[in-house]
Formats: C-alpha cells, sequence, structure tokens
C-alpha cells in the first residue's frame, strides 16, 4: 500500500511503499474513502505542541517515526480478521482512533482516551494518510449511515472534541450564558451542534470575522470580534458584572486562557480545549471564592462518538462547509492551518483534483 508519511519533524512528508497489511484476530483492513486534516496534525508535523518555553514535544509523549498521520478516517471494509465481529467487506465505518491498551478500567468503560497507554492512529500508530488502514478491533468502526464519508470524517476527532467539551459545559438554563473562544474547525463543529444540546446564550469571540461569519451560518449565537471589542469588558456589560456560567476554550494561549478564567461567574466552569500553547496563573483563592472549575477535555470517548452521530441523525444537523483535496495537499493545508487561513474543515479524498 502507499502511505504519506512524516519521517522527520518538521520536514517535508514522503510517499512511502508498504506492504498492505492482512487483518489478524479482530483487526480489520480498511480502504481509506476521506481522512480529515486536523490541527493535531500540525503539532505532529512540527513535532511540539505550545510555544517557547512552554513546549511539549510529542517524543516525550511516545511518538515515533515513521508514522502515517491522519485520525479523522473514514473507509470501506476490505477484509477481516477472524474474530472481528459486526462488519462486513463493503460496509463504509467511520474509525474512532483514539485506541488505549485495551485492558485498563478506562478502556473497559469505553474512555480509552483517557488511557495512559494509548496506541492512537495516526499518532501512535499509522492513520489515514494512505490508501488502507489497518483497525485494531472492529468495535472502534461506527457506521455512518447516510453521511457522506468528507462530512462524516471529522466527527471522529474535531466533532468528537467539541462535543464531548459541550458536555461537560452543561447542563445551562436558557439565562445562563456560554462562551466559546475560537471559531476555527472545532469551535465550527460547536457551532454546528450546540443547538441541539442548549438553549443557553451562546457567545463566540475569535479575532477573525470571517470565522464568526461562518459560526453564525449555524445559529442565533452573539459574536465579539477580539481584535476590535475589549471581550471581558463587554460580556461583563452583558452579564451585568455577574460574568458567565461557562467557557469553553479552543485556543489554549495564555491570552485565552486567562480570557476565560476573567469571564467566569461564581460556581462557573471553565473547560480548556486548544493546543496552541502557553502557561496560565491563577491566584489560588480564584477557586474557593468563586467555587470555580478549571478543565482540560481531550478528545471523547466511544460511547460520546455514538451519540454524536446519532445527535446528527436525529436532529438533521446541518453539516460544515468541507474542502475536498488529493492526499499529496496535506502539507499545503497544514501550513494554510498554520497561517490560520482553513475555514470549516478540510479533508483528504481518493481521486479529488490538484490541490
Amino acid at each position: 500500500m502507499r502511505s504519506l508519511q512524516l519521517v522527520e519533524f518538521g520536514a517535508p512528508l514522503e510517499w512511502r511503499e508498504q506492504a498492505t497489511p492482512e487483518p489478524r484476530g479482530a483487526e480489520v483492513l480498511l480502504e481509506t474513502l476521506a481522512t480529515g486534516v486536523c490541527h493535531s496534525d500540525l503539532h505532529l508535523w512540527e513535532g511540539y505542541y505550545g510555544d517557547g518555553d512552554a513546549r511539549s514535544y510529542v517524543r516525550d509523549r511516545g511518538v515515533r517515526l515513521p508514522i502515517t498521520m491522519g485520525h479523522e478516517i473514514v473507509g470501506r471494509v476490505v477484509a477481516a480478521g477472524p474474530d472481528a465481529a459486526g462488519v462486513a467487506p463493503g460496509d463504509v465505518r467511520l474509525v474512532y482512533p483514539w485506541i488505549g491498551c485495551g485492558t485498563c478500567r478506562h478502556c473497559r468503560a469505553d474512555r480509552s482516551n483517557s488511557c495512559s497507554a494509548m496506541r492512537s492512529l495516526g499518532f501512535l500508530a499509522n492513520g489515514g494518510y494512505a490508501d488502507h488502514v489497518l483497525v485494531p478491533d472492529a468495535r472502534y468502526l461506527l457506521d455512518v449511515g447516510t453521511l457522506h464519508p468528507e462530512e462524516a470524517a471529522s466527527y471522529a476527532c474535531a466533532g468528537l472534541t467539541a462535543y464531548s467539551a459541550l458536555r461537560k459545559a452543561l447542563p445551562l438554563d436558557a439565562d445562563e450564558d456560554l462562551v466559546m473562544i475560537g471559531a476555527g474547525g472545532v469551535g465550527l463543529m460547536a457551532a454546528q451542534i450546540v443547538r441541539a444540546m442548549t438553549d443557553a446564550r451562546v457567545t463566540f469571540v475569535d479575532l477573525d470575522p470571517r470565522k464568526l461569519d461562518a459560526a453564525r451560518e449555524f445559529g442565533d449565537f452573539d459574536v465579539l470580534d477580539g481584535s476590535r471589542t475589549d471581550v471581558r469588558e463587554a460580556l461583563l456589560a452583558r452579564t451585568e458584572g455577574r460574568g458567565v456560567a461557562a467557557v469553553i476554550d479552543f485556543v489554549g494561549s495564555t491570552q485565552t486562557a486567562s480570557m476565560g478564567q476573567a469571564l467566569l461567574a461564581k460556581n462557573g466552569t471553565l473547560i480548556i480545549v486548544g493546543l496552541f500553547g502557553g502557561e496560565m496563573r491563577v491566584p489560588t483563592h480564584f477557586f474557593p471564592l468563586r467555587n470555580a472549575t478549571i478543565r482540560g477535555s481531550y478528545t471523547g470517548s466511544l460511547e460520546e462518538l455514538r451519540e454524536l452521530l446519532t445527535l446528527v441523525r436525529e436532529h438533521g444537523v446541518r453539516p460544515l462547509p468541507v474542502a475536498c483535496h488529493p492526499v499529496d495537499a496535506v502539507p499545503h493545508i497544514l501550513e494554510e492551518m498554520r497561517q490560520g487561513r482553513v475555514i470549516g474543515r478540510a479533508v483528504v479524498v481518493p481521486g479529488a483534483g490538484p490541490a
């Protein structure tokens, strides 16, 4: 099979020919139909998360090169091992890529994204920037129903990440405020599904008016352009100084994390999702005096992905704008992401036109 591999951090990706694997046990071999290009791929390609002294290097998280990136995968079943249950050749399936050790309490509870011995596809095992991908167990394959592969692919990471973060912020009453910082790929996924999950007042914050316009296409949201408005002042004025019930930070920079903390009302929750990098200093008295919660959210569980796909089907969720590219375009897309130019989702598919 043919794979586009990362062989050196920060260096051009390389096409490599490898033997097509034969599935054993519960393994399933898929022909790749669509693979989303995620911001996490940019971090993996660069070799680190964060910036400056706050960098966290991916090699310290177990990444070994060469590796085939790409973790938002939809494929068609080609072959399955003798112990693979519930799939047959020709089935089109979305891959849950956040695969763990399989034996710890988190994995046994379908929360392998919390496993401390991850084997995630596209990071620690070969992923979807290839014509085939080997999935360790059929249980990680989900039926996409009538969704097109290029629409379904990004639910495996961006959509799941947004859904899991929203679940941690809810429930909220209709008169409470939910602020979401960042209207990039994951933020727009949140815009896509939030109205199917809550009636709370929703505000999106970003520095790019094009991304804010894209978010407003999905619902009756307020938007604040942080390049033109003092966000804290505007939201405290709107809430008569009380602050907001929940903030989800899809950026995760020093500036956005500090903004999120400053916006919180008493009993509020700040959820940090983004991996932009930085650091945050919070006085310890903030927590008891505000009775506040600051927590992280990393992807989501297998059960949450099942729930998300059900929500999308039952609520007729409007698809995000998707741009399809050939696999050769991955380096170009990553550079566009680095420059903040990608709006919506970029997906690579076999047979797509030139980059």
